[in-house]
């Protein structure tokens, strides 16, 4: 990578890193009481988080154009990823009642990482059985709609995800794998804090905690996957 790639890649951490402190300090000082969270799609708060989701978009399109060709067609499944994010975050951030679209591209995102961690025929599989047995509890409880069958489909998705991620860091103990495990294990704790906020009511201290842990986990994770494709560009240049 250039030195102007290297600068350009500070100005984007330092970027996401000021939206970051902005967006938490926001989250406090727009919240009312009993009310949930402040960052409803088209808020000043939603737009604000939209933002670093763009940012991250732009780096990581800068970085393909200049440096994917290089790299495996498997290794640009990640900018892929970016690009179904911003469309899934767009339904969850600026477009209102439109939550079932975010739903389903978050289901894409993750079934493209799934790809990346190159799947077996058995993780497959534990996927499958898991989402089945999932969707038959919900169907049980009478829960079973397709808001939640797609919510589901993403979190089995990113759970097996988070297996594979560490699993395979543990094969190959690369900067790479580290760097996108710990990205897929944030990304999860954003994804699971969601799923605390949604069975919780508004008023409570488990609310309160899970909806503080949403976006500061969110954030971080897209940062730490698109450092893992930088550091495979990096790879990439000392073997050439």
């Amino acid at each position: 990578m250039s030195q102007n790639d290297t600068r350009i890649l500070h100005l984007y951490y330092l970027a996401e890193m000021i939206l970051f402190f902005v967006i938490k300090v926001a989250e406090q000082a727009w919240k009312v009481p009993g009310q949930g969270d402040p960052g409803k799609p088209g808020s000043p708060l939603a737009i604000l988080r939209y933002g670093t989701i763009i940012c991250n978009f732009l780096m990581i399109t800068y970085l393909y154009l200049l440096h994917g060709r290089r790299l495996h067609c498997r290794e640009n499944l990640i900018p892929l990823a970016f690009a179904l994010t911003l469309t899934a975050d767009c339904f969850m951030c600026m477009i209102v009642d439109k939550r079932t679209w975010g739903y389903l591209f978050f289901t894409l995102v993750e079934t493209v990482y799934m790809l990346y961690l190159r799947p077996t025929w058995k993780n497959i599989s534990v996927r499958l059985v898991l989402y089945a047995a999932l969707l038959l509890l919900i169907w049980q409880i009478e829960r079973l709609n397709v808001d939640n069958a797609l919510a589901l489909a993403n979190m089995v998705q990113l759970t097996v995800n988070l297996v594979c991620a560490w699993i395979w860091h543990r094969k190959t103990d690369s900067r790479e794998t580290l760097l996108f495990a710990l990205g897929i294990t944030l990304f999860a704790g954003c994804d699971y804090a969601i799923l605390v906020r949604t069975f919780t009511k508004t008023d409570s201290l488990v609310y309160t905690i899970a909806a503080f842990v949403v976006w500061t986990c969110y954030i971080p994770a897209q940062v730490l996957l698109l450092r893992s494709y930088v550091e495979k560009i990096m790879v990439s240049d000392r073997v050439e």
